[in-house]
């Protein structure tokens, strides 16, 4: 390295120590040596007034001389790693920027517009708005157990990535067209309280918790939700007690051992 730097030296130049590492390794480094990111490179000498000389001190290009450039807002240099647009570049992002600007800012005075013209007591579109909306927001399980609830009828169709599927908010929007205004009013808190049908993975016979909307409603209904639970478990204990009390095919009875059955039991062979 002292070669190729001897001659610079003789000149009167004393070339920067430059390392390939990258800027975030200079604390750990010696402070008088730059990192990639810290300068650019130059052609030649005198290719700008800043250009200096350079010395790379470590890596296989070790020991070898260059020219570089650390002005930040060199006119020469400055372009050769930053894009800089052209002016009809720039002329249309600013149209982009204005029309976007105008775009978001039309909604809100849209919006507020029609905040502010909306009845006392909601039409029968507004309604159909609110209810299929907060229907889409509740996601794929909630909509499959609301579609179980309220007895409709999917079927599958073919997505547009090859899948089969179930497009529940399909099938909501003429349901909820054909309710009249109680029972739209009745589906909004049927959404509500959906979510509370869910039973943790982890903990699936963990109790509804007291605080939840689905046992604040049945408090408010006069829902004896203690007693529903009880029924449910007595019926549920019966169903399976007839189940074990079916005979299965294909399964022996316990008192059906083989001596037993060829009338074995306590003789010997003759």
């Amino acid at each position: 390295m002292q070669i190729q730097v001897k001659p610079l030296e003789e000149k009167g130049e004393t070339p920067l120590r430059v390392s390939q590492a990258p800027a975030w390794q200079a604390n750990r480094h010696a402070k008088d040596v730059l990192f990639d990111g810290q300068y650019r490179k130059a052609k030649a000498k005198g290719e700008c007034p800043n250009t200096k000389a350079a010395v790379l001190i470590d890596g296989k290009g070790a020991g070898s001389i260059f020219y570089l450039c650390q002005t930040e807002k060199c006119e020469v240099h400055n372009r050769v790693t930053r894009y800089q647009p052209t002016p009809q570049e720039q002329a249309q992002r600013k149209r982009e920027a204005l029309a976007e600007r105008v775009e978001k800012l039309s909604r809100v005075r849209v919006l507020e517009a029609i905040r502010k013209k909306l009845p006392d007591v909601l039409s029968r579109p507004d309604l159909e708005i609110v209810a299929l909306d907060y229907f889409r927001r509740l996601g794929h399980d909630n909509h499959r157990r609301l579609s179980k609830l309220y007895a409709w009828e999917g079927k599958k169709s073919k997505t547009s990535w090859g899948a089969e599927t179930v497009d529940y908010e399909k099938i909501a929007a003429p349901a909820v067209q054909a309710m009249n205004a109680a029972d739209v009013n009745r589906f909004l808190v049927v959404c509500a309280l959906a979510s509370d049908r869910y039973c943790p993975g982890y903990n699936p016979r963990q109790s509804l918790a007291k605080d939840s909307n689905l046992a604040r409603t049945a408090a408010r209904y006069k829902v004896d939700s203690a007693k529903i639970a009880t029924t449910d478990r007595a019926d549920l204990s019966s169903k399976m007690q007839i189940h074990r009390s079916k005979p299965h095919p294909g399964k022996r009875s316990p008192d059906a051992s083989p001596s037993r059955r060829r009338g074995l039991t306590g003789t010997r062979r003759k």
